[in-house]
């Protein structure tokens, strides 16, 4: 599982983030106003996760609902065990984390996704991105991103399977030249889903916990230029009459079938 709650990064080569009073790095996913980038408004893109959607999952925005199967996961030790936050206690203190999600969503400083299965919408996966200024004298637009996993779905490929649509979405719909992503340096399994999925390791960083307690973490990127499209679009932008004659005229051709027989 790929974390989405850091609070706090420090580089130790001092070249990301921005030093607060202790000599600290805020970090890329803090939500601190100097961090997230103004002039992307995330609100742009919203409606086109419809269009990207695989055999099993497609994407669609996250609900207020969606707080009910993200507490049943963290009631599972193993999902908790590289959070940089406290499992919650209760559905009611995760959904104030919600809450602030939705409310960052809707302000445009944050996309926020959800994959569901495709034929029974059950929710699968969360996905995250922020627009962010690390390193800040680059011009392009630099994108960190996060995954959380229900645990239902560890096995069976879905994590290439998820991360593939949300990459697609994030290098398809938005001028992204960087896309980084960061886990706790013993989570093997989101280590092994970044090389899949083309990510480089960059270097090692501590990440505070929101206990305050310093993490040790690999932060890892891809570039536009390295990552290729994986094709989960079917039909980004579906004429809808088209698609009403097609369906009348495959219909008329079973009923034909099903009179001669």
């Amino acid at each position: 599982m790929i974390d989405l709650t850091v609070a706090l990064l420090r580089d130790r080569r001092g070249r990301m983030g921005q030093p607060d009073r202790q000599n600290r790095w805020t970090s890329v996913s803090s939500y601190g106003e100097s961090m997230i980038k103004k002039n992307f408004d995330w609100n742009a893109i919203n409606g086109l996760e419809k269009h990207y959607y695989s055999e099993r999952l497609v994407l669609r925005p996250l609900l207020e609902c969606d707080v009910y199967p993200m507490f049943m996961a963290t009631t599972d030790s193993a999902f908790n065990r590289y959070l940089l936050w406290d499992a919650p206690r209760s559905v009611e203190q995760l959904s104030g984390r919600i809450d602030g999600i939705l409310d960052e969503r809707r302000k445009g400083r944050m996309g926020v996704w959800v994959a569901a299965e495709i034929t029974t919408g059950a929710f699968v996966a969360l996905f995250r991105a922020y627009a962010i200024d690390s390193p800040p004298e680059a011009d392009e637009l630099h994108v960190e991103t996060g995954i959380w996993l229900h645990p239902n779905y560890w096995m069976g490929g879905l994590s290439v399977e998820v991360s593939s649509m949300c990459l697609d979405l994030i290098f398809g719909e938005t001028p992204t030249e960087v896309l980084i992503a960061q886990t706790h340096v013993d989570n093997k399994p989101s280590q092994g889903l970044f090389r899949v999925m083309g990510l480089e390791r960059v270097r090692h960083v501590e990440v505070f916990h929101e206990n305050g307690a310093l993490v040790p973490a690999y932060y890892y990127q891809i570039k536009r230029s390295n990552y290729k499209i994986k094709g989960f679009v079917k039909e980004r932008y579906m004429d809808i009459e088209v698609t009403k004659q097609a369906l009348t005229k495959k219909s008329k051709e079973d009923l034909h079938l099903l009179n001669s027989n």
